[in-house]
């Protein structure tokens, strides 16, 4: 996650976070082992981990944090690091929620775009390009969804009404 990216979310902070250092576990079911991990910072709402590698650990999870245990949720994550929000700490609206959930695996769509379409000052590109590239982003979103952790879901409706309005189309 670039630095802007990461600055945005850190504005979208209530509470102030702690810098610590200790131990904590990941726990993704009763059957499977605790994975370990350091925590950064902490507050009563969230924490900011650090693994050997986030791939592969599911949106919503619990962290055991000095032997307590906390039903958390995934708000972003880098290959090494994660912020953790704590399920019960958040009385949030569902609307918002949703949104919330949609930042990380639009970002990663985002870095998918660029490695895919490496992007020049000078390219001129067509509206049938431009529609087909539209396409393929919509087509990668799943994939996107499962690189950040996210449950694959419906690619947000406010954003292709966004880019539909962008593009002077009616909704």
């Amino acid at each position: 996650m670039n630095q802007d990216a990461m600055a945005a979310l850190a504005e979208q902070r209530r509470h102030f976070r702690k810098r610590v250092f200790r131990s904590a576990q990941i726990v993704l079911s009763e059957e499977a082992p605790k994975l370990e991990c350091k925590v950064i910072d902490l507050s009563a709402q969230g924490v900011r981990l650090r693994l050997s590698t986030t791939y592969g650990i599911p949106h919503e999870f619990d962290v055991i944090i000095d032997g307590k245990r906390k039903p958390s949720r995934s708000v972003w994550r880098t290959n090494t690091e994660m912020g953790v929000m704590f399920s019960d700490a958040s009385q949030r609206s569902a609307d918002f929620t949703r949104h919330e959930r949609d930042i990380v695996p639009l970002i990663e769509l985002l870095k998918m775009a660029e490695e895919k379409w490496p992007s020049s000052e000078s390219d001129e590109i067509s509206e049938t390009e431009l529609l087909s590239r539209d396409q393929a982003l919509l087509d990668m979103w799943p994939e996107a969804c499962r690189r950040t952790g996210v449950l694959v879901h419906e690619f947000p409706i406010g954003v292709i009404k966004r880019w539909q309005q962008e593009m002077g189309w009616p909704n």
